[in-house]
């Protein structure tokens, strides 16, 4: 629903495409975030959020952070929440996110796999709105025998 935009201000937006099904279903969107996202709309079964160059990378520096304050606290290893988790990295695109854990502490602890679905989320937002292919592959790799015990790709095909 388009604000009071004049067109050469509407003709100067980015545009940021959300394929149905990726992070919800586009049909249902509700803009609870006017500020950022100054219109939208739904053609050829795409979400399209029409927002300035500036709230769209803000909004990418913001889907990051959660994976860099997620780095952040794994190597300093004192809250509760990372107890299972030696390392985490992840490559520059999201397109895959590596957790070193312990793997005994790891299946004993569900919020580790909490933890996945939020960064996994933000991955994804990122992704589209770096207009990037949308693909995150998660691989969990046992500290002990630094082998992959568990991988899943995102977002799951229905």
């Amino acid at each position: 629903m388009k604000q009071n935009l004049s067109n050469e201000k509407f003709t100067k937006l980015s545009i940021v495409e959300v394929p149905d099904g990726v992070i919800g279903n586009i049909h249902q969107f509700r803009n609870f975030d006017p500020s950022r996202i100054v219109h939208y709309e739904l053609k050829n079964e795409r979400l399209l959020l029409f927002m300035d160059e500036e709230m769209r990378l803000e909004a990418m520096a913001e889907f990051r952070s959660t994976a860099e304050a997620f780095h952040y606290e794994v190597g300093r290893g004192v809250r509760p929440e990372v107890e299972a988790f030696y390392r985490f990295d992840y490559k520059d695109d999201f397109s895959e996110l590596l957790f070193t854990v312990d793997r005994i502490k790891y299946e004993q602890d569900i919020s580790a796999e909490m933890i996945e679905m939020s960064i996994v989320e933000d991955a994804i937002k990122y992704q589209i709105y770096s207009r990037r292919a949308i693909h995150v592959q998660v691989k969990y790799i046992d500290y002990a025998t630094n082998q992959i015990f568990v991988q899943r790709n995102y977002p799951v095909v229905r």
